[in-house]
This record gives C-alpha cells, structure tokens and sequence, in this order.
C-alpha cells in the first residue's frame, strides 16, 4: 500500500471541501429560486451551474473506474435535468461525488493503482465546435474539476446576488485569490 502524497491528499481535500461549501450554499434554496434564470446571463440558472460541475466530476471519477489508459470525454455530460430542477437532487448528486467518488479515488492512490502522474485522455469541444483528444494527467484533472467548480461557484454567487441572497465569503474565490487576500490583510496590519 502507498502513502499518498500531501499533493494527493490536498487535491481530495480540496475538491471535497468545495463541494462541501456548494452544497451548503445551496442545500437553504427553494426550487424556484434555484431554478430562476438570470436576467444577467439568460438561460443560465444556479441548477444548471450545479449540474455542470457535478458532471464534470462524475465523468472523471467515472474514468478513474475504468482500466487504464484513463480517458474522459468532457463533452459526453448527461446534462440531468433532475440535478438542474431539484436542490434535493442537486444535494444528493453533490454528497455522491464528494463521498463515495472522492473515497474511491483516494483509496485508488492509496494501493498504488493510480498516482497523479496515470495518464489521462481527455476529449473537449474546442471553440470551433470540433472534439479534441488532450493528454493530462489525473492530477492535473482533479485539479481541472475543483478550480471549474470554482469559477462556476462565482456565477452562483452572482445569481445569488440577482435573487437578493449571498453565498459564504470564500465560496467563489480560487485558493491563489484567497491566499493574495490574506497577505494583503496582512499588509495592511504591519502597517
């Protein structure tokens, strides 16, 4: 058995930690609010941002079941309606990924079966609208998930706002941003 890297450790942690801030801003909405579209960004909703990034997890999780050579194609998300229409569904398909998705995960780098460098296929729609076929890493992947989920939190928080609520200070914000904030903080006090 291998002991995982503080890396390892850290990517788990952090994509569980951020899912954890997702469901918690979203586990007090009504349906109707989480479904509202945005007058910003029409068409776009806090369901289907959820969706997206839930998605995205599932399928590179989904890959890491698979033998290797590990392959994840971005482009095949379900697009489930009931993850986009219901906070309870949303709910559930967050705790999946974070609990069992991430622990499966883990307990791969953990027996050694996996490592941050096992290759990955990656297939993507680019700009012009054609599929592409990428190499990355899982490392790389897990990271890609969180820090997406991220910048989607960031559209959630502004359709928050739209709907007269807010989300958690460090809810949108990537971990470089958070800790840029601290040291300005800091900055500021010695001053």
């Amino acid at each position: 058995m291998n002991t995982p890297s503080t890396t390892e450790y850290q990517l788990i942690d952090g994509a569980r930690k951020s899912l954890a801030r997702l469901r918690f801003t979203i586990k007090p909405l009504d349906d109707a609010t989480y479904t509202r579209e945005s007058a910003a960004l029409p068409g776009s909703t806090i369901g289907k941002h959820v969706r997206h990034i839930i998605e995205h997890f599932t399928l590179l999780t989904q890959a890491i079941n698979t033998k290797q050579p590990l392959a994840v194609n971005y482009a095949a998300r379900n697009r489930d309606q009931a993850i986009e229409s219901s906070v309870q569904k949303g709910l559930e398909s967050i705790t999946a990924v974070a609990d069992p998705q991430m622990s499966t995960c883990l307990e791969l780098l953990e027996s050694g079966k996996l490592s941050l460098r096992t290759p990955v296929r990656v297939v993507d729609t680019l700009p012009s609208g054609m599929e592409s076929s990428l190499m990355s890493t899982l490392g790389r992947e897990l990271w890609f998930c969180t820090h997406h989920m991220i910048h989607h939190n960031a559209i959630i928080a502004s359709l928050l706002h739209e709907a007269g609520m807010s989300a958690p200070r460090e809810f949108a914000y990537a971990p470089s941003t958070v800790k840029h904030g601290q040291k300005e903080a800091e900055q500021k006090q010695n001053d």
